[in-house]
């Protein structure tokens, strides 16, 4: 049985335009969708490591859904007109039995580079730590230059004993400091 996650708000301005950063809901599926799909090609591969124009049903709604506390997942809305559009999300994903955690970002293409991603995984880590979440992994491209930095930034290192040499493994303790 999914439990719901908590209803998380905050409402903070990144380049001069107010942001919502919350919790994602069951009734998101319609501005993920959109989210995804606005990515450009190389922001989904960047993202989900392989060539995808948009999300299956079956992922939307695990996406939509997490299953809390070991699933996490917090997106960042701006007003457009009298709707919303997502412009960011961050994900983590318990590993069973463990205290680590999977973690992703994808921030859309227009917004990379503001201070999205590093706002979201910041509140993610937060939120993680409370739920008994001591580790967080990445999987990263090599070629995703924004990401590996905003991974040193955050303190991310890389893993030793990797075992795909296609991808970069990072690791960082939830409860270190990030220069926040």
């Amino acid at each position: 049985m999914r439990t719901e996650p908590p209803d998380y708000r905050e409402q903070v301005e990144l380049d001069g335009t107010p942001v919502t950063i919350r919790s994602m809901r069951p009734s998101d599926r319609d501005i993920e969708d959109r989210f995804v799909r606005d990515l450009s090609p190389d922001s989904r591969y960047l993202r989900f490591h392989f060539a995808l124009k948009q999300l299956t049903p079956a992922m939307l709604e695990r996406f939509t859904n997490p299953d809390y506390p070991s699933e996490m997942a917090l997106i960042a809305t701006i007003a457009d007109g009298d709707a919303e559009r997502q412009i960011g999300v961050a994900r983590y994903v318990r590993t069973p039995g463990s205290d680590r955690a999977e973690v992703a970002v994808a921030v859309a293409d227009d917004w990379q580079g503001k201070g999205v991603g590093g706002r979201l995984l910041r509140r993610l880590r937060d939120i993680a730590g409370q739920n008994g979440v001591r580790h967080f992994e990445a999987t990263v491209l090599p070629h995703n230059r924004r990401m590996l930095a905003l991974a040193r930034e955050l303190g991310f290192t890389r893993l030793t004993g990797q075992h795909d040499v296609r991808t970069v493994e990072l690791g960082k303790d939830v409860e270190d400091a990030d220069g926040e």
